[in-house]
């Protein structure tokens, strides 16, 4: 607005000068040196008195205060040359938007000095993504982090990507040290998570997911956590069945029943044991906490547990007992024949399955024992499977072709093979 009315006035006094040099022809004479003269309109020589005046001011004020003309000169450069950077940023910006990788390096060239901002130049390494390889990102991540040790800015995408690429050992060494520098950093939390998943170490694992519950609950990040730490927790407690001991889980939304806990925790337990070569003791574990909760999961350790110990008769017989027991269950009951038969005591498979009683119009049956909530659970396919299959097998073995072909049915069921042939 003062420029506009700068230019005005400026324009007005010309304007007026103008119209009195029109309305008066007078000259002056100025005499130089000698019998030189110049002949001047009068209004010619006011003009010049202005501008001569003006100019001499700006020489007096220049030769008295020089570092304002200076330091307006530098300023007004400066300006142009932030603003021209900035639109250099812009249009790097929007080139990296849209994955224009040929605007992403003619503009990063301009702008790549000794005082681009670091931000730009990891924006920039993202962009390399879709040009170079990862061995080639790694080394210039890996230049960079010299560069700026100790830098978050560097080290947290520089641990993305060592966890996209699998670098699992540089990951580590990383996520460590942005742990010293920011504790509880969640990109630095979330990067020793898929560490700890990749190698399988659930109880380290559910530490980290348990910071980011706690820190972050209710975000976006931790939207599908929820879920995913429910399967670790468990896997932990395979692990090691003393890792949720003095635990909290406060920090969960829910309220979560410990009860669950108790054959994992079994199960983790007998694993410590079967490692010592204590095959006895982890089959004992296992076969108390079945008779505890009924978990179909403890068997199937069990299993492992004897097979491993190499066919161990003692942990045989403890299975014998959950099929001897008062509250017997199926399932135990089959696995003691399973076992008896792959240890070729064929009788005694063939006499276990004969004190398994199955509906007659269903091939499912219950897999609880009573008095469990679990009351009225059915069995699965497998199971039933698993019942004629053995009643098959042995009749094969012991000859009894008509007894095998009548087992072989329900094996063969329609919609099985239906199923199969359709699928």
């Amino acid at each position: 607005m003062k420029r506009l009315l700068l230019v005005a006035i400026t324009m007005f006094l010309l304007g007026s000068m103008g119209y009195f040099a029109t309305q008066n022809s007078h000259n002056v004479s100025l005499n130089i040196f000698g019998n030189f003269s110049i002949q001047l309109s009068v209004w010619m020589v006011i003009a010049v008195s202005f501008v001569s005046g003006w100019v001499v001011t700006e020489l007096w004020q220049f030769i008295s205060h020089p570092q304002r003309f200076v330091q307006s000169f530098l300023g007004k450069f400066s300006r142009y040359r932030e603003n021209k950077k900035l639109q250099l940023t812009q249009n790097f910006e929007t080139a990296s938007l849209l994955r224009d990788q040929k605007q992403v390096r003619k503009n990063y060239n301009k702008l790549d000095n000794q005082k681009t901002p670091l931000s730009i130049r990891i924006l920039y390494l993202e962009q390399l993504r879709y040009v170079n390889s990862a061995d080639e990102l790694l080394i210039k991540y890996a230049e960079l982090r010299a560069k700026h040790q100790g830098n978050l800015q560097v080290l947290l995408p520089y641990l993305k990507l060592a966890c996209e690429v699998s670098e699992w050992d540089l990951t580590e060494r990383l996520s460590h040290e942005i742990l010293r520098i920011s504790q509880g950093h969640p990109d630095a939390l979330e990067g020793l998570r898929q560490f700890h998943i990749f190698r399988q170490d659930w109880v380290a694992c559910i530490e980290q997911e348990r910071d980011l519950l706690k820190k972050f609950s209710g975000s976006l990040i931790t939207k599908n956590l929820v879920q995913e730490h429910e399967e670790h927790l468990q896997k932990a407690l395979r692990q090691d069945p003393k890792c949720l001991k003095n635990w909290s889980f406060r920090y969960l939304p829910q309220k979560r029943d410990r009860r669950n806990d108790k054959p994992l925790e079994a199960i983790g337990e007998a694993r410590q044991l079967q490692k010592s070569g204590m095959f006895m003791e982890a089959g004992r574990v296992l076969k108390e906490a079945y008779e505890n909760t009924a978990s179909l999961e403890l068997l199937e350790s069990l299993e492992n547990v004897f097979k491993a110990s190499g066919a161990e008769e003692q942990i045989l017989e403890m299975i014998g007992g959950l099929h001897n027991s008062r509250q017997r269950s199926i399932p135990a009951s089959l696995l003691f024949s399973k076992l008896l038969y792959q240890n070729d005591r064929l009788e005694d498979a063939a006499k276990v399955l004969s004190e398994v009683k199955l509906p007659v119009s269903t091939t499912k049956f219950q897999i609880t024992k009573l008095g469990t909530k679990e009351k009225g659970m059915q069995m699965t396919e497998e199971w039933s499977d698993l019942y004629h299959a053995l009643r098959y097998l042995i009749a094969v073995r012991q000859n009894r072709s008509e007894d095998a072909l009548q087992e072989a049915k329900p094996l063969l069921r329609e919609a099985k093979i239906i199923g199969i042939t359709s699928g």
